[in-house]
């Protein structure tokens, strides 16, 4: 499980040793639990023994740089996934080497309240419960 709070740049995965290439090129895809939101990037490894670990940095913006591992994710739980890829800057998954590694992301930071339809008409439901 991979937490990335606000102000991380940088997480550390093991992907070289589930690789069949000698230069391998990961894409990252996140889908959001429950909307199935998906955001895909490609960011270069700056690991400087990538055949022990491999380092991406990843941050949070409000504009996304989908090959600059700028994204723009709500906070929230995702699965993820990486591709080992032939090409660099290659955003497309279907044309992958194959799925090297698939996970959980937490991205925690702080949670606003969603907007709650305070109104009045005739086809609003009224329950009750018990408290």
């Amino acid at each position: 499980m991979i937490y990335l709070n606000p102000g991380t740049n940088s997480i550390t995965l093991t992907l070289y040793e589930k690789s069949v290439q000698t230069q391998p090129y990961y894409t990252f895809q996140l889908i959001r639990k429950g909307s199935f939101d998906e955001v895909i990037f490609y960011q270069d490894d700056t690991s400087y023994a990538p055949w022990y670990w491999n380092e991406f940095s990843i941050s949070l913006g409000t504009v996304s740089g989908l090959t600059q591992g700028q994204i723009v994710a709500s906070f929230g739980e995702y699965t993820y996934n990486v591709y080992e890829m032939t090409t660099p800057y290659n955003l497309s998954y279907t044309q992958s080497v194959g799925l090297v590694e698939t996970g959980i992301l937490i991205i925690t930071g702080t949670f606003t309240p969603d907007t709650e339809y305070n109104g009045n008409d005739d086809s609003t439901i009224v329950y009750y419960r018990n408290i």
